[in-house]
């Protein structure tokens, strides 16, 4: 380890050291993971707590990994079930939809934490995190929210690297997010989308393109796939496959982002 990356380490113990308890909302990414390994590890089992929200935004499979990974670090976990299919302002899908949503969320995970005597959340945003556009930031930052990785400087690649360190199940999982971003600012979001969402994209994953994305707008979709993945889904048999299942599902147009994510355009 890197003398630069042990005092980060150093500097993000020391704020999580701070706190007497502590909840960390658990997505079952790397990010969230380490934070949640690292303040059960400074405060202990009886101050630490995960907590977790599911919804019908959730990617197939979202919520077994995000227990499975909680379970392997020891730590209890809240699970919260709620439906932003029901709010109003969300299924309209304005610019602010994600902050609208992170605050409805995250308001929820305080009123039921304040009734286990918690009233410190933490969140696994990343140094990286704060250039990118991200609506939901403000969210947190009007909660006070907690944010100890971002604070103690870590990027994404130095939390894979002390995540590998310490044998985290998954130090190399693919950035994940809710099914609500895959459709365009301004057009409805519906659960017959969604499902829509789901079928494309776990076709895509039989096919092995893991960690892709595909972005719905009327009776089109654009693919993302990871810019490794470009060649092979350019052959014209996978093209062809992918064509003609897409149409089963009734998308008239099919389209690749050749910059592939995190590609030469990002």
């Amino acid at each position: 380890m890197s003398a630069v990356l042990s005092d980060k380490q150093k500097k993000l113990e020391a704020i999580i050291s701070r706190e007497t308890r502590a909840a960390v909302a658990c997505s079952g990414g790397v990010d969230s993971t380490l934070l949640l390994k690292f303040t059960h590890d400074i405060l202990g089992h009886d101050n630490t707590i995960a907590v977790f929200a599911e919804t019908p935004l959730l990617p197939p499979g979202e919520a077994k990994a995000a227990r499975e990974v909680v379970n392997s670090v020891g730590s209890r976990l809240l699970n919260v079930s709620l439906n932003p299919l029901v709010w109003p302002e969300f299924i309209k899908n304005p610019q602010a939809r994600c902050y609208l949503c992170k605050k409805k969320i995250y308001q929820t995970f305080l009123e039921k934490l304040a009734e286990l005597q918690f009233s410190t959340l933490m969140d696994g945003t990343n140094l990286d995190d704060l250039s990118d556009f991200r609506p939901g930031l403000k969210a947190l930052r009007e909660l006070n929210v907690k944010t100890p990785l971002a604070d103690a400087g870590l990027t994404k690649d130095e939390i894979r690297q002390l995540s590998r360190d310490l044998n985290l199940p998954n130090w190399d999982k693919l950035s994940s997010s809710c099914l609500a971003t895959r459709i365009a600012t301004g057009e409805q979001i519906s659960e017959e989308k969604l499902e829509l969402i789901k079928k494309c994209e776990n076709f895509l994953e039989e096919l092995d393109f893991w960690g892709c994305r595909v972005r719905i707008t009327n009776d089109s979709a654009v693919i993302e796939v990871l810019e490794d993945d470009i060649k092979r889904f350019a052959e014209q048999g996978t093209r062809v496959a992918v064509y003609n299942k897409f149409n089963n599902f009734n998308i008239k147009k099919v389209f690749l982002n050749v910059c592939g994510r995190k590609g030469i355009c990002s």
